[in-house]
């Protein structure tokens, strides 16, 4: 008969179970990790930031070089804007733009699982990542991180560069 006879220490024993959890937690925190969790925490450095002195170049760089920018984060200002054919979920982020001597609304398509709550015309800001979609061809989409209500700004409109 064999006869197995072991002391256990409480401190050792609690202090072990400790590491394992943090272990494990560690494990799950960073092996679930994706970039629509970082991008919802409170990051302030960003690979775009929208501004209306760089916005119509930032939209047409992201929209030429959809492929380049995928996986990137983006942060901007707009109004909302609902389409009748677009899928649940998802709106424009979008400012009035005047190209041409006309008036038309330039911005994102947005993911987000709370887009119908936003209203049409309420401006937001939001963080996200860029990622590739379809929408009458290949489109640039952010899923959306984080919306934050704000008021319109004193001007609402981007004028392009080199128009007048």
């Amino acid at each position: 008969m064999f006869v197995l006879n072991f002391k256990l220490d409480f401190k050792k024993v609690l202090f072990g179970c400790i590491i394992i959890a943090l272990l494990v937690a560690t494990i799950i925190e960073f092996g679930n990790m994706n970039t629509d969790a970082v991008i919802s925490k409170s990051s302030t450095t960003y690979d775009y930031i929208l501004t209306d002195e760089n916005y119509v170049e930032i939209l047409k760089d992201v929209h030429n070089n959809i492929d380049k920018n995928i996986g990137k984060t983006v942060q901007l200002s707009g109004y909302v804007c609902h389409m009748p054919d677009f899928k649940e979920n998802y709106f424009i982020c979008g400012r009035d733009i005047i190209q041409n001597n006309e008036n038309n609304i330039a911005g994102f398509l947005c993911y987000n699982d709370k887009a119908s709550s936003l209203l049409d015309n309420e401006w937001i800001e939001i963080t996200g990542v860029i990622s590739k979609g379809e929408y009458n061809g290949d489109m640039p989409i952010i899923k959306v991180g984080n919306i934050k209500k704000i008021t319109a700004p004193a001007n609402t409109y981007i004028q392009e560069k080199g128009n007048s």
